[in-house]
């Protein structure tokens, strides 16, 4: 079952993403304010792709949907407090915590 949600989530990411990433971006140099000002969708698949290339960089291709939201939450709370900080920066930070 869990194969089945995570290949569904990842459908559905790049539905979003699509949609909502018309304009290429460059996601290494995203800071946590350009994402705090993005629309939902466009948050949205932000979060489904940063959920995607850490789990392929660890070779794991399963999501634990109940541990990506709680890590979401950790990331954007390190982003209310660090507004200037990259998306990348801000989840090194939280991997050394």
């Amino acid at each position: 079952m869990k194969h089945h949600l995570s290949i569904a989530i990842a459908f559905a990411g790049i539905g979003l993403a699509c949609q909502a990433l018309a304009a290429e971006a460059d996601a290494s140099k995203l800071t946590c304010k350009e994402v705090g000002a993005m629309a939902p969708a466009k948050s949205i698949a932000v979060a489904m792709w940063v959920t995607g290339y850490v789990h392929g960089k660890a070779g794991n291709p399963t999501v634990d949907s109940d541990k990506a939201h709680a890590n979401a939450e950790k990331v954007a709370a390190y982003c209310k407090s660090n507004p200037a900080s990259t998306v990348a920066d801000a989840l090194e930070a939280l991997a050394k915590t």
